[in-house]
């Protein structure tokens, strides 16, 4: 199987930025962003895209081809080999325009090093896939109440107590999308559970769904995904979650940046430890 966790990162960096009214454009330097992820079973999968420019003045998001990357060296090491990934167009990826080998899988316990070159600019990033897969035990697909079409799923899912981990929920519609989307609120700490855990997960949201709902409708396909993660990717979706509440809402924005484990650039390089299930919502 493929996954995607990819988002619009250069969207995302400027609608986290506040600005008065009036026509105002932030002369700030572009940026490469990289979008990557390696996880058990699968190949490697990179995005890079280069930062918009912050302005109030309209852009149109619907064509992002101009801060596509499609000229960049990418390498994959996991310290014993290094593979030089291909880039190549993927259209069940959003953007369509992947970088990825089918020579070089994940492996539970391995550190992978990412190193992307472009224009003289030298990007690096390293990131382990933890040790072992959540322990899934099922999922539980609920009526919303006073609805008679919309449903919301329940986890269940045990956490070892003698152990630290952090864990994402992806949620992915339809059989054909590789695209997964980060659940609603779905970056959990277990300093905040413990042994046998219930939790709900939520409907990934894409930047350009202006009908956002968090719950699910009957006669849908639904894969969620549960990964163990380590500490930085932790961080990361755990603050790009919180912070894709709050632009939603037109009284509440922030303007704090999101931590990323990329030197000499922006985004994220994430190990996964994650297993997946497809769902009939009914």
């Amino acid at each position: 199987m493929r996954h995607l966790l990819s988002y619009i990162l250069p969207l995302l960096l400027c609608c986290l930025t506040a600005c008065d009214d009036g026509d105002i454009t932030v002369d700030t330097p572009q940026s490469l962003v990289v979008e990557g992820w390696i996880e058990n079973g699968e190949f490697p999968v990179v995005i890079i895209t280069k930062t918009l420019p912050v302005t109030t003045e309209y852009q149109n998001l619907n064509d992002l081809s101009d801060y596509l990357v499609r000229w960049a060296k990418v390498t994959v090491s996991d310290g014993e080999q290094s593979v030089v990934l291909t880039g190549l167009y993927d259209e069940s990826y959003y953007p369509p325009y992947i970088y990825t080998t089918s020579h070089l899988r994940g492996e539970l316990g391995k550190t992978y090093t990412l190193t992307v070159e472009y224009e003289g600019q030298t990007l690096t990033s390293t990131t382990t896939i933890p040790a072992s897969l959540p322990v899934v035990d099922h999922y539980q697909v609920v009526p919303c109440e006073g609805s008679d079409n919309q449903y919301q799923i329940q986890a269940y899912f045990h956490d070892n107590p003698n152990e630290k981990n952090y864990y994402l929920f992806f949620t992915k519609m339809g059989l054909e999308s590789n695209h997964y989307l980060a659940s609603y609120l779905g970056a959990v700490d277990d300093a905040m559970i413990a042994g046998d855990v219930e939790y709900p997960v939520y409907r990934g949201n894409r930047y350009d769904n202006d009908e956002y709902t968090p719950y699910f409708e009957a006669g849908e396909i639904v894969s969620v995904k549960l990964a163990h993660v380590d500490q930085s990717t932790f961080n990361f979706w755990d603050q790009y979650t919180k912070a894709q509440s709050l632009t939603s809402n037109m009284f509440l924005s922030t303007s704090t940046s999101l931590p990323s484990n990329i030197q000499g650039g922006v985004g994220y390089w994430s190990g996964l430890a994650s297993v997946s299930s497809y769902l009939e919502i009914r």
